[in-house]
């Protein structure tokens, strides 16, 4: 095996920026030469802020039109007196503007993060598969995978941005933008509509992408890689659901 140079090592995980996108095959094998990831995360950061910067006059526009309503059906608010839940609304709703425009803040967090889980889970199913790799393989993929969720992150704003913050009405709307299997079912109840919505053509790239690079990193079986890559998104839909009013 070639051993890279100092120079293409700091530079590998600028080329696996464009080529996770366009050729993913050379980035995952860069990525088991050289486990880099520190520029995948910076552009990935940079896509995912500029992204909620984008969604956020939809985001806003949402909440003020669906928060009152959303916050007065709170039990524990619903029982006050009306002079104190007008005031416990305002509290809340004061604390939801100062999030929607915060919430950027949360990706790069974020990112590291999933990246973390996505590589521990990655270990078992290596070890599972009798493969190969150490958790630097796999945090350097997660991290550079979080590249295809930054762009679409950034389309999902640009649609936002298309159709106007007044065309969205609640906060699930604007989550909902990115074409996903929701649209099948626009009259379902919230939690279906989240779940469905996990299941994006950004989503579903991300996990082709993550079990074709399992398969290339760890040296796992295809069968073994797409089952731990089905299984993420499918728990990660059940959260997304389980926390939908």
């Amino acid at each position: 095996m070639t051993i890279p140079s100092a120079a293409e090592q700091r530079g590998s995980s600028l080329h696996n920026v464009v080529d996770i996108v366009i050729a993913p095959s050379a980035a995952f094998e860069r990525i088991r030469l050289v486990p880099a990831w520190g520029w995948a995360y910076l552009v990935a950061s940079l896509l995912g802020i500029a992204g909620f910067l984008l969604m956020q006059p939809a985001f806003m526009h949402a909440l003020e039109t669906s928060g009152p309503a959303l916050y007065a059906a709170n039990p524990a608010v619903a029982k006050l007196p009306p002079d104190q839940q007008a005031k416990a609304i305002e509290q809340t709703m004061s604390f939801a503007r100062l999030s929607v425009k915060l919430q950027w803040i949360g990706f790069p967090i974020g990112l590291l993060i999933s990246g973390l889980i996505t590589a521990v889970l990655a270990l078992f199913a290596k070890a599972v598969g009798k493969g190969e790799g150490s958790f630097r393989h796999f945090f350097a993929l997660a991290i550079t995978l979080g590249v295809v969720t930054g762009l679409g992150l950034v389309i999902t704003g640009l649609i936002c941005v298309m159709r106007g913050a007044a065309s969205f009405d609640s906060l699930g709307s604007v989550t909902r933008a990115m074409p996903s299997l929701a649209l099948l079912a626009p009259s379902a109840p919230n939690k279906a509509q989240a779940f469905l919505a996990a299941f994006s053509i950004v989503t579903l790239s991300v996990t082709t992408l993550q079990a074709y690079g399992l398969v290339a990193i760890a040296r796992i079986s295809p069968a073994i890689a797409w089952a731990f890559s089905i299984a993420g998104l499918v728990i990660s839909a059940g959260l997304a659901a389980l926390f939908t009013p």
